[in-house]
């Protein structure tokens, strides 16, 4: 496979299209060509991209449509793309849409190597189709004639960021490339990892009797089957199944084939149950009942006694040592309190699922040390503690949360970099109302409306919002935090009690004054 960026630049649907920035990655190796749609995506759209496996080489094409001018948008997505190998993207519609490419964009994609092409400005005409077609045909037929598939897949996957790097993205990768189903198991026929093609076919070993070594066999009208041992000198080799739609896999091919996942096999996995440890995670978090199952009485893991799920999240601009060592020290820190820890990296996340000890330590200074402890390999991490989960759907609607509103969340508690399910679902409650419409707005900023008259009104404000969301309720922090003596905080808290006409911390009224403290911050910061 020998289809660059820089070839492409030479193709007629790309005429008139001028390399903007990011011109060190041109000689990167093209695999495919998608589409971003929806760069900043509604909650479906978002679940969407979730279940979309990213394996890096694509060039992506966009016009930004719905961010035209949010260029810290744009940036985040770009950084998004160049984090799971994308080489690069090719801009429609500046000047119409997108008003301009902005110089922050160059810039990172300078700094990043990642190509943006931008399509000759001011144009109607241009349609996406004309790249996706001259550019996958060219990458089609060079595919079908290449003889160096091991070469080409341990190219590409050296690209991916090293959490990518396993055998399960080494099936999906040759998956892609000879569009046909790979199974893996071991000789007693269990499976221990698939890449179906099409994605959505539904397909189980059970299904599929005994072949013969290294002989294809009709399964069906047009359909054929291989199933090769990885390694047949030995008793306990693993074994490829490879099932193909219409044409024959060539032998020539499935030695390749074989030879690959081999390769990947010994370099990513000393034993078979490393190879899909990431795809029980996958399975809890996507709420894959049979699935889950199959991979916990594989690994001997009892998934009814974990309860809990901590998930660590940082910034893009930290996300090479996040990604190499986060999940070493969640692992660390929970192994050595948790009978039953399962973790590893999702969607930029790293994911553990544990059994929290009813009489364990304080799970809140716990997860202050974590923090701590990446602070010093200068990671800035932020971590999600969700306990009391009863199942795997309670599981997934809590990562869903967290991945949905912990941007709410941060934008309530800025000092907080450990936050609990019920603080999420607060933000998420939060976020709810100021969807909602001005007048359900408007209604729950109603408690903070007495001390507008006043002329010490944004100092008030603040002083009460930080009393209330950050100090939890305590003068000494509160004065520490916004550097005052505690008796000015102790006056400005008299002046608003007097404003207010109720102590602070009645109740039900504390309560309606949260939210309104919180929902400012929301639709404020």
């Amino acid at each position: 496979m020998s289809i660059t960026v820089s070839d492409i630049l030479e193709y007629p649907c790309l005429k008139g299209a001028k390399v903007a920035a990011g011109k060190g990655g041109l000689n990167k190796v093209l695999s495919s060509v998608s589409v971003l749609e929806f760069a900043d995506a509604n909650d479906l759209q978002q679940e969407i991209l979730s279940n979309i496996d990213f394996y890096g080489s694509e060039i992506v094409i966009t016009a930004f449509a719905n961010i035209p001018d949010n260029v810290e948008q744009q940036c985040a997505n770009i950084r998004r793309l160049a984090a799971v190998g994308e080489v690069g993207m090719i801009l429609y519609y500046v000047g119409i849409l997108m008003p301009k490419v902005d110089q922050a964009l160059i810039d990172l994609a300078d700094e990043l190597d990642f190509v943006l092409i931008v399509m000759p400005e001011k144009r109607l005409d241009l349609r996406y189709s004309e790249v996706i077609c001259e550019v996958m045909e060219a990458i089609i037929r060079d595919q079908s004639t290449s003889v160096t598939l091991v070469s080409d897949v341990l190219a590409q996957i050296s690209r991916l960021p090293e959490h990518q790097r396993t055998v399960d993205t080494v099936l999906r990768l040759v998956r892609d490339r000879l569009r046909c189903s790979l199974l893996l198991a071991d000789r007693s026929r269990q499976l221990l990892g698939m890449a179906a093609w099409p994605m959505s076919l539904s397909l189980q070993l059970e299904d599929i009797p005994e072949l013969p070594v290294m002989s294809p066999v009709l399964l069906a009208k047009e359909r054929s089957a291989w199933r090769c041992p990885l390694e047949p000198q030995k008793k306990d080799s693993m074994e490829l199944y490879l099932i193909k739609d219409g044409t024959l896999l060539p032998r020539e091919t499935v030695l390749q084939v074989v030879d690959v996942v081999r390769l990947a096999v010994n370099l990513w996995s000393s034993h078979h149950a490393d190879v899909q440890i990431s795809e029980l995670v996958r399975a809890i978090l996507r709420d894959e009942p049979m699935k889950m199952r199959r991979l916990a009485e594989l690994f001997r893991i009892d998934v009814a006694s974990m309860h809990a799920m901590w998930v660590l999240q940082c910034e893009d601009e930290g996300r090479e040592l996040f990604d190499r060592h986060a999940l070493s020290f969640l692992r660390d820190t929970l192994s050595a309190r948790c009978r039953t820890v399962v973790a590893d990296y999702y969607d930029g996340y790293a994911v553990a699922f544990l059994d929290w000890p009813d009489q364990g330590e304080n799970a809140f200074l716990l997860g202050e040390s974590l923090i701590r402890q990446l602070a010093e390999e200068g990671i800035n991490a932020t971590l999600s503690r969700c306990h009391h989960l009863r199942n795997t759907a309670d599981v997934r609607r809590a990562f869903l949360l967290n991945r949905d509103h912990l941007k709410n969340a941060k934008r309530i508690w800025p000092k907080l970099q450990c936050f609990t399910s019920a603080e999420l679902k607060y933000a998420a409650r939060c976020r709810k109302t100021v969807n909602e419409g001005e007048d359900a707005l408007q209604q729950a900023l109603q408690p903070l409306l007495p001390l507008e008259g006043s002329n010490e009104s944004t100092e008030l404000k603040k002083t009460l919002m930080c009393f209330l969301l950050d100090a939890q309720g305590s003068v000494a922090r509160t004065a520490e935090m916004l550097f005052l003596h505690k008796n000015t905080i102790k006056y400005r808290l008299g002046r608003i009690a007097a404003l207010l006409e109720h102590e602070i911390g009645k109740e039900p009224e504390r309560a309606f004054l949260y939210q309104a403290a919180a929902i400012t911050r929301l639709i404020e910061m």
